[in-house]
């Protein structure tokens, strides 16, 4: 607390200083910025054509220095203005950028003095809205009726923010968008399956005019179940089945279901269990080895889930099946699943009516008391650890806390949290809060250092950057208010949130009853809690599911087991990752000899950014990965890619703002993405060190070494496998390049060494087989040694390579060739 004070205590002293100090300074040495009398047009006339005797410049110079505090105090009037807005300045004024972030660093630390826990109860939460209610399975239901839509053709240039903008009157009015027109067919057969794409010529439905903007983004749960959206009530109950163990669960409304124990979950909580569940079966399944020839082959049924799983899976394929005869996939209720987009709020009861409650997770917090309590943050933290993939949201809390919440033991609990990136534990409650503070000012230098109002602003500049909603879940006590009171109440969005066991006075706190219901609710928000029924799972319940969501994200990220064969080579550092694409791209992890198994589409990723080092633009990689301008993931295709590296080398990232091996600088208009060479090396990087300490090489033996450490690196064509045409454009000259750094070793060691020379030669022409002279080389160094007939297969090889290429008998290679063998 003390640090924090005293750095507003002397942003406070430089604001005065600035505001009153430097004018009466001003005043004291150089006057008051006007004149004493104001001149007449003749003396004006008078001094301009008169040499200056030093009076005019003194003057200009006067109005210059007065004209820059002006400017000054001008911007940070600005700058108290937004923040007491919650926005930063935008755009920027031109020319005074340096002036905007010192006055900016100077307001934001300065105010760091009033979000002290004494005045906390000042700063007004934002309110909760409650959102649209759910189609089954979690979709959002549309906000106006279809008949009430209007088409809007997209123009190039347009994207879901300018269209909402213009046609919606709110910019961030975009998701309404976006969630009538998820996965419809569009012109040129497109299906629209990422907000970030939108094409001209394509067709978007628009609300009505009549519907008001809401002041709350939502996010949803979970991706769209089908390409029309059912009528919220139009499915039936669950029937139950002869063959279930459980009676079938009362299912209260369209979102939300009541399971045999009594506990209450949302329809999107099931779904995100159940497909994990269906994650983890479908890698078993790709991974299963056929029986040999001299097994016998018998009918083994599939190893029976937990009941707590059981119920809930089959509560899902109900419901898919009832909306999507016939049934999907496993693979295809598996991608729908994987989805990119940071949830902003938590969908945790329902009013009495049927309506969603919802909670914001990203602002002031929510406190809970009672005996129902513990069941509903349960629900919640599993909800939101269903929802961590691709680094959307993170719990931070202390083991003694998950102990209780999730009723796993020490060792149980620790495997847990390693196979689960979305959950932080700390040793203790004090050092969570320490996290928990940490983060926040982390994120605040990266709004501040990144010229943007807020964490929702960087998230839209660079997507594919891991900025999840980071939650603090903690039991008060007069430490915490120390600690959250500040990140909490700041008025600006940092992207972290906090749910407590307790009264919380910052923001709303709710009394749950044993039934879980709202008896209670403090705050400025109390009257959208009054009465709600809230989700809940009990301790058995959130063991089961938990442990679920851990072996799908390990049998996920599995990778294949280390070879105890010790002759398999091995990358022995000094980085993590080594990545070679001259031959087969392959990714060796540090001391590992199994290389890393990745999809086509990583090795691209990795191949495309290897071979341009010092970065390249988002509209660049995607160019070179989707030419067709088709599917357009960037954001998905860098989290995965950074999540498979980040598994396999077990890399802890010490830096939260620095997403792990893939670097993202952001600008105003674009992200620039570029591998980390603190953390991968690529062999074509040190060769091309090499060729220029061979170009730059003083003396013949210093040029040796540098080539021979060249041709240690030349293994083949560049990208073997990859049919880009980025690659293709740059295949031959590498390979070109290749053959002559070999030709060039070997023409120095041949007066030496003429058997490592030939080895050499030979491997030139394995690398590039279409260069006849390295063929004429080889055969006049076997023909010097004595080797005539190694010489005579060489030149029968040369023939038969001429024959393939539809270029036999050719004159000068005869004559050549007959010159050789007759000298």
């Amino acid at each position: 607390m003390m640090p924090r004070l005293l750095r507003a205590l002397v942003a406070y002293v430089v604001l005065l200083a600035m505001a009153l100090g430097l004018p009466v300074a001003l005043y004291a040495l150089v006057g008051p910025p006007w004149p004493a009398r104001l001149p007449s047009m003749e003396q004006v006339a008078d001094i301009l054509a008169s040499p200056d005797d030093g009076t005019l410049f003194i003057a200009v110079l006067q109005l210059l220095v007065w004209g820059a505090w002006a400017q000054l105090i001008f911007v940070v009037i600005c700058e108290f203005v937004a923040k007491a807005r919650g926005r930063r300045i935008s755009p920027r004024l031109p020319g005074l950028r340096g002036v905007h972030r010192l006055a900016a660093y100077l307001v934001a630390s300065a105010t760091l003095a009033v979000l002290s826990p004494g005045v906390s109860s000042a700063a007004a939460p934002p309110p909760i809205v409650s959102m649209a209610p759910l189609h089954p399975l979690g979709q959002p239901a549309g906000d106006e009726p279809r008949t009430n839509e209007r088409i809007y053709r997209v123009q190039e240039g347009d994207s879901l923010w300018t269209i909402a903008n213009e046609q919606l009157g709110s910019p961030r009015r975009w998701p309404k968008i976006w969630r009538l027109n998820a996965r419809s067919e569009q012109p040129g057969g497109h299906t629209f399956t990422d907000p970030a794409l939108i094409q001209p010529g394509w067709n978007l439905h628009l609300p009505s005019k009549r519907s008001k903007p809401s002041n709350t983004t939502a996010a949803a749960d979970t991706p769209p179940v089908s390409n029309a959206a059912p009528t919220p009530g139009s499915s039936p109950n669950p029937q139950p089945s002869p063959t279930d163990a459980h009676p079938a669960p009362e299912q209260r409304t369209t979102s939300s279901v009541q399971l045999s124990s009594g506990s209450l979950v949302a329809v999107a909580y099931v779904a995100g269990i159940s497909t994990a569940f269906i994650a983890a079966r479908l890698h078993r399944r790709r991974r299963r080895i056929p029986p040999g020839t001299d097994e016998g082959v018998t009918i083994t049924p599939e190893p029976e889930p937990q009941p707590e799983i059981r119920e809930l899976h089959r509560i899902h394929r109900r419901t898919v099946a009832q909306q999507e005869p016939p049934m999907p996939t496993d693979g295809e209720l598996v991608r729908r699943a994987d989805s990119i987009h940071v949830p902003k709020q938590a969908h945790i009861g329902q009013t009495p009516d049927g309506r969603p409650v919802r909670v914001d997770l990203e602002g002031p917090g929510v406190g809970f008391t009672g005996p129902g309590s513990l069941d509903v943050l349960r629900y919640l933290s599993v909800d939101l650890l269903r929802q961590s993939s691709n680094y959307r949201t993170q719990i931070i809390m202390c083991r003694g806390l998950a102990e209780k919440l999730f009723g796993l033991s020490p060792s149980d609990l620790e495997q847990t949290t390693t196979a689960l990136p979305g959950l932080q534990l700390a040793d203790s409650h004090e050092s969570a809060l320490r996290h928990f503070e940490e983060t926040y000012f982390q994120r605040r230098r990266m709004v501040l250092e990144r010229d943007s109002s807020d964490i929702d602003e960087l998230r839209q500049l660079d997507p594919g950057e891991a900025l999840p909603v980071v939650l603090l879940i903690t039991e008060l006590n007069d430490e915490v208010y120390e600690h959250v009171t500040a990140p909490l109440t700041s008025g600006q969005n940092t992207g972290v949130g906090a749910m407590f066991l307790g009264t919380w006075p910052g923001g709303d706190t709710l009394l749950v009853s044993d039934a879980h219901r709202v008896e209670a609710a403090e705050g400025r928000n109390s009257d959208a809690f009054a009465g709600a029924d809230l989700f809940n799972v009990t301790v058995n319940e959130a063991a089961a599911h938990v442990q679920q969501l851990a072996s799908s994200q390990v049998l996920n990220n599995h990778q294949p087991a280390h070879s105890s064969d010790d002759s398999e080579p091995r990358w022995p550092g000094p980085v993590l990752v080594r990545l070679t694409i001259l031959g087969q791209p392959t990714v060796h992890i540090r001391d590992r000899a199994e290389p890393v198994s990745l999809s086509w589409l990583q090795l691209n990723t990795l191949t495309y950014l290897a071979l341009h080092s010092t970065g390249v633009t988002r509209d660049q990689l995607a160019a070179a990965l989707w030419p067709d301008n088709s599917g357009k993931d960037i954001h998905n295709t860098l989290r995965h890619l950074r999540s498979a590296l980040v598994t396999a080398t077990g890399y802890k990232n010490p830096d939260p703002k620095k997403a792990p091996f893939i670097g993202a600088s952001t600008t105003k208009d674009s992200a620039v993405y570029r591998l980390d060479p603190q953390l991968i090396s690529v062999d074509l990087w040190e060769y091309e060190a090499a060729l220029e300490q061979a170009r730059t090489a003083s003396t013949p033996k210093d040029r040796t070494l540098a080539l021979a450490k060249a041709a240690a690196l030349c293994t083949g064509e560049l990208a073997q496998g990859l049919t880009a045409e980025w690659v293709e454009d740059q295949r031959y000259p590498l390979t070109r390049s290749q053959a002559d750094v070999l030709a060039q070793l070997a023409e120095l060691l041949a007066e030496d060494d003429a058997e490592r020379a030939l080895s050499v030669l030979e491997q030139a022409r394995a690398i590039d087989p279409d260069t006849e002279e390295t063929y004429f080389r080889i055969i006049r160094l076997q023909l010097r040694v004595g080797r005539r007939d190694d010489a005579a297969r060489t030149a029968e090889l040369l023939r038969q390579h001429q024959r393939s290429l539809g270029v036999s008998g050719d004159y000068q290679s005869e004559k050549r060739l007959s010159e050789m063998f007759h000298v």
